[in-house]
């Protein structure tokens, strides 16, 4: 006669922090030039087990790779292919996905959350509170700057979307001293040790 045997864990959630939601989403969000890409980065590496990380910046780079073309012209299809690649990730198999995303767009907004919540993940927000000025210098020492036209457009919605309500509640802001102190498991939302054990 048969026997059930419980099945093994999954050993991509058991590498990924203790506590971290079985399916989550973390949306990194700021002003382009804000960091998000650069903590992102220090605090994936070369990847972590279980999480997937989205960045319209990974796209970006692969297309200024070897084209002639300008980046202006390039934009919207960059844009487009970002997006698809976010929906298709959230949709995806990864227990965790973290996309860094200036989170300005009134549209997008709700379009990302729509998605994570069809596919069963938890959202949880990490806001990178960068003043408008100090976006700009991110952008001048990364070596692409966006047009000023934008920039102001990025920032004058950024700052409605900040001052129109309260914030969901797994939500935390921070400036570029926090975000250059967070760690980890503060920014895949993961319970300390003792209360995930509790």
């Amino acid at each position: 006669m048969p026997t059930a045997t419980p099945p093994a864990p999954d050993p991509v959630l058991a590498a990924a922090p203790p506590g971290t939601p079985a399916r989550g989403l973390v949306v990194v969000g700021g002003l382009p030039g804000s960091g998000k890409t650069t903590m992102v980065r220090r605090l994936l590496g070369a990847g972590v087990p279980g999480v997937t990380s989205v960045d319209s910046e990974q796209v970006a780079a692969g297309w200024r790779t070897g084209s002639r073309v300008p980046y202006r012209l390039m934009r919207p299809l960059v844009h487009a292919r970002h997006r698809l690649r976010v929906l298709r990730a959230l949709a995806g198999p990864a227990p965790v996905v973290v996309l860094a995303d200036p989170w300005t767009s009134r549209w997008w907004r709700p379009v990302v959350q729509a998605a994570a919540r069809l596919a069963g993940r938890t959202v949880r927000l990490v806001l990178l509170d960068v003043s408008a000025g100090d976006a700009a210098d991110g952008q001048r020492i990364r070596g692409r700057r966006i047009p000023e036209g934008r920039m102001r457009r990025h920032a004058a919605r950024w700052d409605r979307y900040l001052a129109a309500g309260p914030l969901p509640g797994d939500t935390l802001v921070l400036d570029r001293p926090g975000a250059a102190r967070l760690s980890l498991g503060e920014l895949l939302g993961a319970a300390p040790e003792e209360q995930a054990a509790g």
